[in-house]
């Protein structure tokens, strides 16, 4: 399993779980599902920024700056209600969600969120902001790794490539996510499989 994937799996508790199934008006099942699909995708995108230096310097530029990894300590505010959210602090951070979500999908953004929305039950609103509190908590923890592993645009770099590569390894985790971002259409596509791919590593289930 990738580092990164159990890393974030980590963040994804029973409690956090509750939180996000109240905040989006959701039964936790379904939060669950979508969760499934849409971390896995979000870390095949990021991993795909190695594929050029100009934007594994960038997104090491986005950490250094911006992403330390503290939000960690502070997800039950960000995924939490609103309230709970500004008292937090972390309101700027959801927001940031969006401009996370444009840069690393880009123009499958759309796609994404209507396949997160299809395979889970959610409505695309709530498909776009459940994905909109991920991003933050994936960059928090690649700026954490930036941080204690003490990266260099070009360690970072190598780091994302061999997640990559594990990713690949592991029950055509690699393909799956491949075939979504590589075709321009639908395709053969089926985001219910990157469901099960997540559901094992994050909830372990098949």
């Amino acid at each position: 399993m990738s580092e990164l994937l159990e890393q974030v799996g980590r963040q994804m508790t029973p409690e956090r779980i509750s939180s996000l199934s109240r905040s989006l008006g959701a039964d936790e099942d379904t939060v669950r599902n979508a969760v499934s699909a849409a971390l896995p995708t979000l870390l095949g995108a990021v991993t795909r920024q190695a594929d050029d230096p100009s934007q594994t310097a960038q997104l090491h530029h986005a950490l250094e700056r911006d992403h330390d990894g503290s939000l960690l300590d502070h997800l039950s505010g960000l995924f939490g209600s609103d309230d709970a959210t500004q008292n937090a602090g972390v309101t700027s951070k959801t927001t940031a969600g969006g401009a996370i979500l444009d840069h690393i999908l880009g123009n499958k953004k759309e796609r994404v969120e209507h396949g997160v929305s299809a395979a889970s039950g959610l409505s695309m609103g709530q498909s776009t902001k459940l994905m909109m509190m991920l991003a933050p908590v994936l960059m928090g923890v690649l700026g954490q790794q930036r941080k204690s592993k003490g990266l260099s645009p070009d360690g970072l770099g190598e780091m994302l490539r061999q997640e990559k590569a594990s990713v690949q390894q592991s029950a055509d985790g690699g393909s799956m996510l491949g075939r979504m971002f590589d075709q321009d259409g639908d395709g053969d596509f089926d985001m219910m499989d990157v469901v099960k791919f997540g559901m094992g590593r994050f909830f372990g289930r098949k």
